[in-house]
């Protein structure tokens, strides 16, 4: 995506490309788990009798897919529709709850964790929606660049005073002198590039290691 003449499309294809693997996962998971009950009755049919264990754990893992894979496609559907208007009034909390719910196959693949933090209420911004899907995503994977595998990032949102904040946390031993200054990183400079026409602006924590994009409250984008 960072190489792309055009980032909107890139970032749009890498998302449905997440999304579609993760949906022939759900379905290769359903496959297995009916396969396995077609094997039970089969089982039954000659001993005369139903490992009913066996049989509802089956289930339960089909129905549990089917809730992910509708999931997955909900959450897909809703990005198709930024595209939908230049600007809208969008609450923060539930649009970094989707980024989230997207990223974490991405997480996984780097050997780390994407979670969900504190989201303050009545937080929201007017801006472009495709844009601030691209910023937050950015700024995952700026945050997981920078760090060490098996580490933890949460994400929450907050209101300061003239700001809204999404505030990427990350839970290391180590602060930044190790990871190095952020600002040198590609991700960072990708980061604020997208941030820059949001009127938002990107900082990291002052205090223990993350990152911050502000968004000025009545952003447009």
């Amino acid at each position: 995506m960072r190489t792309s003449q055009h980032p909107e499309a890139a970032f749009l294809a890498a998302m449905t490309a997440s999304a579609t693997h993760e949906v022939r996962n759900v379905l290769a998971i359903i496959k297995e788990s009916a396969g396995l009950i077609g094997d039970l009755a089969h089982a039954s049919g000659e001993r005369g009798a139903l490992d009913r264990e066996k049989l509802f754990r089956a289930v339960d893992r089909i129905e549990a897919q089917v809730r992910r894979g509708a999931d997955l496609l909900t959450n897909l559907n809703r990005l198709s529709h930024t595209l939908d208007h230049g600007l809208a009034t969008l609450d923060l909390g539930e649009e970094v709850e989707q980024m989230i719910f997207r990223g974490q196959r991405f997480a996984r693949k780097k050997g780390q964790q994407a979670a969900v933090g504190e989201m303050a209420e009545d937080c929201t911004v007017r801006v472009d929606p495709l844009r601030l899907h691209m910023v937050l995503f950015a700024g995952m994977e700026c945050i997981l660049d920078l760090l060490p595998e098996g580490s933890a990032v949460t994400v929450g949102v907050r209101n300061e005073a003239g700001a809204r904040v999404v505030e990427y946390s990350g839970a290391t031993e180590h602060g930044w002198d190790e990871a190095g200054p952020p600002s040198v990183s590609e991700g960072w400079t990708d980061l604020e590039k997208l941030a820059t026409p949001l009127g938002a602006v990107v900082e990291r924590h002052e205090t223990g290691f993350g990152i911050r994009i502000l968004f000025p409250q009545g952003t447009e984008g």
